[in-house]
This record gives C-alpha cells, structure tokens and sequence, in this order.
C-alpha cells in the first residue's frame, strides 16, 4: 500500500506504508526446499499414525482369531516413515524437538521387537509400548502440521 505525500518544496512523492505483520506470522519467508522438507515431515508424522492405528487393528484381529502375520509382516513398514523424518528434519530447519523425537520413535518400536516374544510380565508392556508410540506420534504429527503453518508452538 501506498500513499501520496505533498510537499512545500517541490512535487508529490509516493511513500509506502509498512504495516507490522499480524501475530503469529514470521517476518522471513522459508525457502522452497525447507517448506517442502517441512511438508513432507508432516505428511510422514501423519502417515506414521495411520500405520499404527492399522497395525493396532491388525492385532485385534489375530486377538480375536485371525491370522496373526497381517501384525507381523505390517510391523516392518512401521520402522520407515520415522527414519525418513530425521532428514527430512534437518533440511526443514525443524525445531530440535521435532528433530529428536523421531529417533524417540525408533527406540520405541525396537523395545516393541525385544518385548514382542518374551515371558508373559514382560510381554504384557507389548501393548503399553504401543500406546506409548501412538500417543508419541500425534504429538510429532500435531507440532508439524503447527511449523508448515508457520506457528510456534503445536
């Protein structure tokens, strides 16, 4: 925007009218790969808790009689989105947190590995875990989708 300043001395010069940006938003524009790499963390966070919500499916269905190899074989896609976020992370300048927290994940899904075939006390944390790793991935996949949108916190 701009407007038209007359002066005593000479012609009118055109002065333009600088408004502060609204709140929440940042001054500095990201550049196209750092928004890219920020959309495709979010994309991945968000598909990492659709894959949970299937593989939990999945073991309902072998608690109640079906064929316990839909659990197994899916458990091994569950170990891809988050090491692909860790990178991904670092090219979107996410914050450290974001960073970090997929590797939280990794950790998570191998104890999943280790208590998955152990004596019945231990085994009974199989299922603990996994809501551990559920409730670990809607906070990645909510404080993502928060930086793609450009605010501070999710």
């Amino acid at each position: 925007m701009s407007r038209v300043v007359e002066t005593p001395s000479g012609p009118a010069r055109v002065e333009a009218i600088v408004t502060p940006p609204k709140r929440g938003t940042t001054m500095t524009r990201l550049s196209v790969p750092v928004r890219l790499a920020r959309i495709g963390y979010a994309l991945l966070s968000s598909v990492f808790v659709a894959c949970v919500l299937v593989q939990v499916f999945f073991a309902g269905m072998g608690a109640f009689g079906a064929d316990w190899a839909w659990h197994l074989t899916f458990a091994h896609f569950l170990e891809l989105p988050p090491l692909l976020m860790m990178p991904l992370a670092f090219v979107g300048r996410l914050p450290w947190g974001l960073r970090l927290l997929p590797l939280g994940l990794v950790v998570l899904i191998g104890v999943q590995y280790a208590i998955a075939d152990v004596t019945v006390p231990t085994a009974a944390l199989h299922p603990v875990n996994a809501l551990l790793i559920f409730w670990a991935s809607l906070f990645i996949a909510r404080r993502a989708w928060a930086a793609v949108a450009g605010q501070r916190k999710g």
